[in-house]
C-alpha cells in the first residue's frame, strides 16, 4: 500500500474498499465484471453510496469530504471509488462501446502496473523511416 495520499487523513484499508466496491456491484479488487453508470442506477450505487458517506468522511480531509461527499451523482461515484482504491495500485479504466447506435462508457478495475506485465509493442519493430526538412 503506498503513503497517504492527498485527500486522505487515513489511509482506506481493504474493508472499507470492499464495501465500496459492493455498492458497484463487485466482489473484491480482483473481480474483472465491467459496469456503466445504468448499471449502477439498476443497483442503486448513488443510494448505497450516501449511506456510507458518515464511515467515508472518517477517510477523507474535511475539505475533500464537501467536495466528494456532497451531491453524490454516478460520476461522483466513479471519482470515489477511483481515489480509493488507487493505494491498493487499482485503477478504474473506461473506454466507449457502441450499443444499439448509443455509445457508453464502460469501467472495469485494473491493477495499476499491468502494463509493466504487458509491455506494449514487444517484438514490433518500427520500420518506418522518416525524413526532416526544414524550408528556409
Amino acid at each position: 500500500m503506498s503513503n497517504k495520499n492527498q485527500n486522505f487523513k487515513n489511509n482506506p484499508d481493504i474493508k472499507i474498499i470492499n464495501v465500496l466496491l459492493e455498492t458497484f456491484g463487485l466482489n473484491n479488487l480482483t473481480d474483472e465484471r465491467s459496469f456503466t453508470k445504468e448499471y449502477m442506477k439498476d443497483i442503486n450505487t448513488v443510494t448505497k453510496i450516501n449511506t456510507l458517506i458518515p464511515t467515508l468522511s472518517e477517510y477523507y480531509l474535511p475539505c475533500k469530504c464537501k467536495i466528494y461527499l456532497n451531491d453524490i451523482t454516478e460520476k461522483k461515484a466513479i471519482t470515489i471509488l477511483r481515489q480509493f482504491i488507487r493505494n491498493f495500485n487499482y485503477k478504474v479504466i473506461s473506454f466507449e462501446k457502441s450499443v444499439k447506435g448509443k455509445k457508453i462508457m464502460i469501467y472495469r478495475l485494473m491493477l495499476e502496473n499491468k502494463d509493466l506485465l504487458y509491455p506494449k509493442n514487444n517484438n514490433i519493430k518500427d520500420n518506418r523511416k522518416y525524413i526532416i526538412s526544414f524550408d528556409t
